[in-house]
């Protein structure tokens, strides 16, 4: 066998927050190879595949950069807007003279194994396309963030809510809307069920998940919602004062009104 290693490219996209994979089984070039609710798998040849996932994502594993464009035009009107652009790039290394067990290492820019099994590739290219989910809901909440800091620094410097009463329950009703999409999409994805019947692959999908980051970024995913959701909680709690001391003041008016009123008829 040759000592020389070979190098497969994978290209993994977030182009929106929710896939009907039922939807796109006609969509693509080639029928899907297999199929789930949560996974579609289509096999251009024994070395080159596209996987659909659920949540939004979809990655290339040794596929051409035209055929990826023919591929994500076949589905571009899921590529909504705002909802398009976080890509990640990673490579698959193998080589022929590395050890069965235990010759497996993930490095910060590639994965190198001793043979190219249609097991290591779908693990490889099931968390990069997890990567790039998280890294648009990475930005999502820092969108919402910068914006909960401005509603911040007017109750800091006025004393009070600027924002209309509209733009706040828009506001909160997008809040509400990301956590549900997080939740729904991100916190199902599981270890494959690969990974439970061999330890090489388990061991290199802990390493190359742990060099992602991905839980430490489901933390901090998680540590932001809770910001925003008390944040949510004293907006809501501001508006619905507001509104009380509103209609208070419409009740006061009324009563001074009729005052006034029956002052003028009495003289």
């Amino acid at each position: 066998m040759s000592d020389s290693p070979k190098t497969y490219k994978i290209k993994a996209y977030h182009i929106v927050e929710r896939l009907r994979l039922k939807d796109l089984r006609e969509r693509f070039s080639k029928p899907p190879a297999e199929f789930s609710n949560y996974e579609m798998v289509v096999r251009y040849a024994d070395d080159s595949y596209l996987f659909v996932y659920n949540y939004g994502s979809v990655a290339f594993f040794n596929v051409s950069d035209e055929l990826q464009q023919r591929e994500l035009n076949s589905i571009q009107e899921f590529r909504a807007g705002d909802q398009s652009g976080a890509t990640d790039i990673f490579m698959l290394e193998v080589q022929d003279n590395l050890p069965a067990t235990g010759g497996t290492k993930v490095y910060f820019d590639r994965v190198v194994a001793n043979q190219l099994s249609f097991a290591t590739i779908k693990i490889v290219c099931m968390l990069l396309a997890e990567s790039t989910a998280l890294e648009y809901y990475e930005n999502l909440i820092e969108n919402l963030l910068l914006k909960i800091n401005s509603f911040s620094k007017n109750l800091r410097r006025k004393g009070k809510m600027l924002e209309s009463t509209e733009d706040l329950i828009k506001f909160i009703g997008l809040c509400m809307d990301t956590k549900q999409e997080i939740i729904s999409n991100l916190y199902i994805v599981d270890s494959p069920d690969e990974t439970w019947e061999n330890v090489e692959l388990d061991r290199m999908h802990q390493d190359f998940k742990s060099m992602l980051e991905i839980d430490v970024r489901y933390r901090a995913l998680e540590y932001k919602i809770k910001i925003i959701q008390e944040s949510v909680d004293v907006i809501v709690d501001l508006s619905k004062s507001r509104r009380e001391t509103l209609l208070e003041m419409t009740i006061i008016l009324l009563i001074a009104f009729e005052i006034i009123i029956s002052i003028i008829k009495w003289h």
